[in-house]
């Protein structure tokens, strides 16, 4: 048996109230809505979630039911974001207003609906990464110069400590006194040097990864911003592929889904 929250009798210009109710019942299952994604839906029942149920399974009668539910009718009517507008607000709803009535039928407008508002958000999610990312590979850029420059000045030191060695030994072979305490003294000082350019070898090592890590991270966040822009462009939503980027703000959507809930 199936249960529809339908308004009915309701004037084409007249307010019509949000879903209050997640309680949907399908021809299988009943429960209360907690998910609903372009993946489908999926429902608690006795405190228990149920298998996920793709949005196709659902005939026109059950879509129209989900619509009276408040998670689909917040998850399909607004879209949360940083705080305040600009003025593409009015451009991006009336792109959304577009491609919801394009749709041949509820499911794919639902659908359709859905995978824009995640893409919207993933897009929104790597722009706000992206500044971050820019911040540590400067960070990394600015300790990796002082690292490199420690490394270039311990790798000269060796050098002057090797021709010391190189110096003592060519004194102490043509039968130069007291040598051996200056022998010794040069190699220590030379194995000494070599211990530190190792150690700044690994910490400049260490310090080129980290830029080159960051510096990916921002290079990742802009390809993922241009991946999400094309996708949302076969949807007839535009936005931005490279920079600069801008947030997609808040948006309301509840003029068409209402106008389909008056419908039926």
């Amino acid at each position: 048996m199936l249960a529809l929250a339908v308004v009915t009798s309701v004037p084409a210009d007249s307010y019509l109230a949000p879903p209050t109710s997640n309680f949907l019942v399908l021809s299988n299952v009943a429960g209360q809505l907690r998910v609903l994604d372009s993946k489908g839906l999926v429902l608690e029942r006795n405190l228990v979630y149920q298998p996920r149920i793709p949005l196709a399974a659902l005939s026109p009668a059950q879509l129209q039911a989900l619509l009276e539910t408040k998670t689909a009718y917040d998850t399909l009517t607004a879209f949360g974001s940083v705080p305040g507008t600009n003025a593409q607000r009015a451009v991006v709803e009336h792109q959304l207003q577009q491609t919801w009535h394009q749709g041949h039928s509820l499911a794919e407008r639902i659908q359709t609906r859905l995978e824009i508002l995640e893409d919207l958000r993933d897009y929104n999610n790597e722009i706000a990464l992206v500044p971050g990312s820019v911040a540590a590979a400067g960070q990394y850029a600015v300790n990796a110069l002082a690292v490199n420059n420690r490394l270039t000045n311990r790798a000269a030191t060796v050098v002057v400590a090797a021709a010391r060695v190189e110096e003592v030994e060519r004194y102490k072979a043509a039968g130069g006194a007291n040598t051996e305490r200056a022998a010794r003294q040069a190699q220590e000082n030379y194995r000494e040097s070599a211990v530190r350019v190792d150690a700044a070898s690994a910490q400049a090592m260490t310090a080129n990864g980290q830029i080159a890590g960051a510096n990916q991270q921002v290079a990742d966040h802009l390809a993922k911003c241009a991946a999400l822009s094309t996708r949302l462009a076969s949807h007839g939503i535009n936005v931005p592929s490279v920079a600069p980027f801008y947030p997609i703000p808040a948006l309301t959507l509840q003029p068409e889904v209402n106008a389909e809930r008056k419908a039926n």
